[in-house]
C-alpha cells in the first residue's frame, strides 16, 4: 500500500474507522474505505478499496479521438496545444458519495523534475465532471512548461489518484 494514493496528502493510511482509511493526521479518507486488519503484526496493514481510480491517461496534441490515437511520450515546447487525457472509473455508489450534487471536482498538478525529485509548479488545475462522466481532456499552455521531466498527477481531496497498477504519477518529457 506504500504506493497507494489514499491519504497520499496526509500522512498516510494508519487505520480504519467506520468503513473509512483514517490518515496518520487523524482526518478520515474520502474515497478509500478499509475493511480490518489482515492479521495481528507489528505494522499496521489495512485493506483498501478506493472508490474512485484512475483508469487511463494520455497526453495528446489533439481532442479529436477519446482516447486520444495518438499518446506522447515528449512534447516539443512551441507546438499547439498539450492535452492531458483523463478517464476515471467510478460506480454509481461512487458518484452517490463522492459527488452527490453531481460534480465530481479534481485538482490536475503538474510537476517539474530539477534532477533532485519533482516539484509542483503554479497552481493545480481544477477539473469537474459531470455525474457519468468518465473522460475529460485538460489543456496545459505550453507557455507555462520548460524543458526537462514532467509529471502529471490527480487529486480527490486526501487523495492521489492511482491506477489499479499502483501508477500514481504520469510522465512526459518537454522538449526545445
Amino acid at each position: 500500500m506504500a504506493q497507494s494514493g489514499c491519504c497520499h496528502y496526509d500522512g498516510g493510511v494508519c487505520g480504519c474507522e467506520g468503513g473509512r482509511a483514517r490518515c496518520c493526521d487523524g482526518k478520515k479518507s474520502a474515497s478509500c474505505r478499509c475493511g480490518a486488519p489482515a492479521a495481528p503484526t507489528r505494522q499496521v496493514r489495512v485493506a483498501l478499496d478506493p472508490l474512485l481510480l484512475v483508469e487511463d491517461v494520455a497526453f495528446a496534441d489533439q481532442t479529436e479521438v477519446d482516447p486520444p490515437a495518438r499518446r506522447l511520450t515528449w512534447f516539443r515546447i512551441g507546438g499547439d496545444r498539450l492535452w492531458f487525457w483523463l478517464s476515471v472509473n467510478c460506480s454509481d455508489g461512487c458518484w452517490s458519495e463522492l459527488a452527490p450534487d453531481g460534480s465530481l471536482n479534481l485538482e490536475l498538478r503538474w510537476l517539474f523534475d530539477p534532477g533532485s525529485g519533482p516539484l509542483l509548479q503554479g497552481e493545480p488545475q481544477r477539473i469537474s465532471l459531470a455525474r457519468g462522466q468518465r473522460a475529460i481532456f485538460v489543456r496545459r499552455p505550453t507557455d507555462r512548461l520548460r524543458p526537462g521531466q514532467w509529471e502529471t498527477e490527480v487529486r480527490f481531496d486526501t487523495e492521489r489518484l492511482c491506477t489499479r497498477k499502483g501508477e500514481c504519477w504520469f510522465p512526459i518529457e518537454m522538449r526545445q
